[in-house]
């Protein structure tokens, strides 16, 4: 219980952390004597530290052991964060900001290896849906604790209350992960690194200017451009080198290909948008304040991590292949449903059909971010954990960047009406039901010694 509880607080500060801030940010820039429209920064550099950093996981593992490079994560992280507790200027926290981002990207794709090391495939199913409750619960009690500290103590303490957390799960980490092995003398493929980085990089901070609007359309058409240049670049790098630091030969194995390519791709494109485009529907079609947006989208997260408790028996009664087909046309029906919203429903019918989406979406993520591991062999497992975020965040940055670019043009430049959004989560809807062409290529087998299919379940 103590190792995959470990990890849990790795994830659980990796999330927070990346939320927190939203809520602080007045305070912040009272403080350091910036307006808050300035400090987006803070959050944008995180992010795109995190998504730089995430290949670097798998190598250094090989390289140093898994149990060493962890602890020297949580050290970076507890590090970086009395760093932002202790600046005194925009830019040293800007810095710290980024070094946290190194930090939680070690966490975020070793923490996964740790567990799938540790555990036969039979019980991981089980632990990782405890586990992602702490990377879902940063999203709900993030803007909760950064408003809170930041009104009746300080903003410095949002950062300061890592510390703790860290160093302990530091202790725990070096006792109780697994023991380092021969390391690998894998050279550092610093080609590759500098190709991923920067396209990654530069996507990012595209997709942020293009949902936020905040540059001149030919900045980001050169941001996006340059940046789908220099990944596709690097993609063709990785497939021909002997030992690239991102393995995308990993693609070749079916069950992740299909989780989180061809059909998780699509449907994690579809689904994020909803969080993107639910709020300003609400306030710009409908009128509410932002309180009231976020009160209502905030039951979706309730309905995720209910249901959390429940994906392995279901899991282990359907299989992957059954809850996917099933879950898929559902879903995207949802998504499309957003457009037969209106001002003057009643608010508890939008609590529970948000609700209910919730849970349909937990359904979804869930059951491909389980059978994306289950057929990766032990010595491929930090490679693959690099992969995996990197396609994550990769499909939640086109997904909100996609929404904003339709958005715009179906407004044509102009304020988005309420039709405007109707239009859009029909496309999203669509989107996400592509997905199931790609389901039905799964087999009743497949990841079945994971989700227990066909057999009694554990259920210790």
């Amino acid at each position: 219980m103590l190792l995959p509880a470990t990890v849990a607080c790795g994830v659980f500060m990796t999330s927070l952390d990346q939320n927190v801030v939203v809520t602080a940010l007045p305070g912040i820039g009272e403080s350091l004597a910036r307006p808050p429209s300035q400090l987006g920064l803070l959050i944008t550099v995180y992010v795109a530290s995190l998504i730089i950093s995430m290949p670097l996981g798998g190598w250094a593992a090989d390289r140093f052991g898994l149990r060493n490079v962890y602890c020297f994560a949580l050290l970076v992280f507890a590090s970086a964060s009395a760093l932002c507790g202790l600046s005194e200027n925009i830019w040293m926290l800007v810095a710290s900001r980024a070094m946290q981002g190194f930090g939680g990207a070690l966490m975020g794709t070793l923490g996964q290896v740790v567990i799938l090391s540790s555990f036969p495939r039979d019980r991981t199913l089980k632990i990782n849906m405890y586990i992602s409750l702490a990377g879902q619960s940063g999203p709900l009690v993030g803007p909760l604790v950064g408003g809170a500290l930041t009104t009746y103590v300080s903003w410095r303490w949002i950062f300061y209350i890592n510390i703790p957390i860290a160093l302990i799960a530091a202790l725990l980490a070096a006792s109780l992960f697994p023991s380092a092995t021969k390391p690998v003398r894998t050279p550092f493929d610093f080609p590759g690194f500098l190709l991923v980085g920067s396209g990654m990089a530069l996507l990012v901070f595209g997709m942020d200017s293009l949902a936020a609007k905040d540059a001149a359309a030919g900045i980001i058409a050169a941001e996006l451009g340059l940046a789908t240049a220099i990944l596709t670049v690097a993609s063709f790098y990785c497939l021909r080198v002997r030992n690239p630091l991102l393995d995308l030969k990993l693609l070749r194995i079916r069950t992740f290909r299909v989780s989180f390519l061809t059909g998780g791709g699509l449907d994690t494109i579809g689904l994020s948008s909803v969080v993107f485009l639910l709020p300003l529907m609400f306030q710009l079609g409908f009128g509410m304040s932002a309180v009231q947006a976020g009160s209502l989208t905030f039951v979706a997260a309730i309905g995720s991590l209910l249901t959390r408790f429940m994906m392995p028996r279901i899991l282990n009664r359907f299989g992957f292949r059954r809850v996917l087909v099933a879950n898929t046309p559902i879903v995207a029906c949802l998504v499309a449903g957003f457009a037969l919203m209106q001002a003057s429903l009643p608010a508890w019918i939008v609590l529970a059909y948000i609700f209910i989406f919730g849970i349909f979406r937990s359904v979804q993520w869930a059951s491909t971010g389980n059978l994306s591991y289950s057929d990766i062999a032990p010595e491929q497992l930090g490679r693959f954990s690099a992969l995996y975020y990197i396609l994550w965040q990769l499909a939640v940055a086109v997904s909100v960047g996609l929404a904003a670019a339709l958005l715009s043009l179906l407004a044509g430049g102009g304020q988005a009406s309420v039709n405007d959004f109707r239009i859009l989560f029909v496309i999203e809807g669509l989107i996400t039901l592509c997905a199931l062409f790609a389901y039905l290529r799964l087999t009743p087998q497949d990841g079945a010694h994971v989700s227990g299919h066909g057999v009694r379940m554990n259920t210790e």
